[in-house]
Formats: C-alpha cells, structure tokens, sequence
C-alpha cells in the first residue's frame, strides 16, 4: 500500500508541475518540451526504466508500435515526443482524458471501419502541420502476441511527402512481460493498481527501427506488412511460423 501510494503521489506531483508549464509554454505560442518529459517521468514513476535501441528519424514522423499496456503511451510519448491516436473513449477517462485532449491526441472511433479514410486524413492534417504521431495498427491490445497490423491508417503517408516518414517501435517488456501487460478486458484502474504496488523498478526496451522507404509506388498494406515483420524480428518472433500459424 504504501508503494502505491508513493507512485501515486508522484504522478499527481508530476501533473502539478509539468501542466502549468506546459500550457505557459502554449500561451506563449511556443513548441512544449513538457508533454514528452512529462510522459518520460510518469513511465519511471510507475516503475519503468526504458532503454532506447536505435535512433528516432529525422523530420516528421509516423511511428507503428506493438500494444501491450497504457504504459505503451509513457514509454513512447517519453522516447519520441509524438502525439498520440487512440478511441474516442479515452477522451472521457477522468484526468487522463484532459491530459490526452491536452497534447493533441487524435481521437479515433476504431470500431467504424467506414470511417478509416476520413481517419487517416486526419492523421495526414496532422503530419502536414509538422506533428510526429504514433499509433498501433494492431487496434487494439494484444495480450503480448503480436497480431496483424491493420493497414488503414498507413493510408495517411500515401501519398509520400518528401519530410514525412514511418518508424517501426517494438516495445519489449522483458521477462516480466505476462506481468506487466494489460489483459484485454481488464479494467485500466484494476491494472494500474497492480502496476503501481509493483517492488522494484523494470527495464523496458524500446526499439526505434529503420525507417520504411515510401515512394510512389507503395501501398499501405506493403508499409504495415514491412511494420509488422520488423517488430516482430526486433522481439525475437519467428516471422515465418507466425505467418503459417
């Protein structure tokens, strides 16, 4: 309890001293440092001590990542910078929801497979204006397999632009991992109650992997199947028995 307690504590410190400084960066119309800072030092206070592999590209970028848990959105928020695209639901999470609004999260009613082309678009506005956006293809949690990236919203690179790129991440939770990830149909309380009572601090390893080459030429399919088959080699996932499974 009393673990929990303290973790808890430091995030609401964490919110009390980044927020006010972010929005003073904001009211004076300037780029905000706080919000990557911010998601970096709520991944460490939740137990987590990320370790980067590779390094982010250059310019404006759209990143792929394997989903496992919420804390996906620390641990890349923290490493990249880039605003993030979830469901519409989050939007209403107490405090968490007004923090997302905050940074510019892209809101999303991924159940609507009509809606995909509307989406990417605006996903694609968003790159356009210069900001790096990260999202998980596989739409959903994976329960610590990975599963088939879905290829709408790669739609929002096509066509390419010369300053605009896609980055694979693969996130490795270590050999905690079935410890740490989110169980689909969890409750996100229920989970972060047993993440915060947690001993100890985990190492997490992100892997920022080689960009994929977009040109005229390239399909959203071919970019999420090229996505999807570099994280998974970056986790150590036998590409072609997943493919026959």
């Amino acid at each position: 309890m009393i673990r929990f307690l303290f973790r808890l504590a430091w995030l609401a410190g964490l919110i009390l001293f980044c927020v006010p400084l972010h929005l003073l960066w904001r009211l004076f119309r300037q780029r905000s440092p706080w919000p990557q800072r911010f998601l970096g030092w709520c991944a460490r206070a939740c137990g987590m001590r990320a370790t980067v592999i590779g390094e982010r590209a250059p310019g404006t970028i759209l990143f792929a990542a394997n989903h496992q848990s919420w804390m996906d959105i620390l641990l890349i928020g923290g490493a990249t910078g880039a605003s993030f695209v979830s469901k519409e639901s989050v939007r209403r999470w107490p405090i968490a929801g007004w923090l997302a609004t905050m940074v510019g999260t892209i809101y999303i009613a991924n159940s609507d497979r009509r809606a995909a082309g509307a989406q990417a678009e605006r996903i694609r506005r968003a790159l356009h204006d210069g900001l790096s956006v990260a999202f998980f293809p596989e739409g959903k949690l994976n329960n610590g397999k990975l599963m088939p990236f879905r290829p709408a919203l790669f739609g929002s690179v096509i066509p390419p632009v010369d300053h605009i790129s896609v980055q694979p991440i693969a996130l490795d939770y270590g050999e905690h991992s079935a410890d740490l990830i989110w169980p689909s149909g969890s409750h996100a309380g229920t989970n972060a109650r047993k993440i915060f009572a947690r001993r100890g601090v985990e190492d997490v390893t992100i892997h920022l992997l080689e960009p994929i080459p977009i040109d005229e030429e390239s399909h959203r399919k071919d970019i999420a199947e090229q996505c999807e088959t570099a994280i998974a080699k970056a986790l150590g996932i036998d590409v072609a028995q997943r493919q026959a499974a």
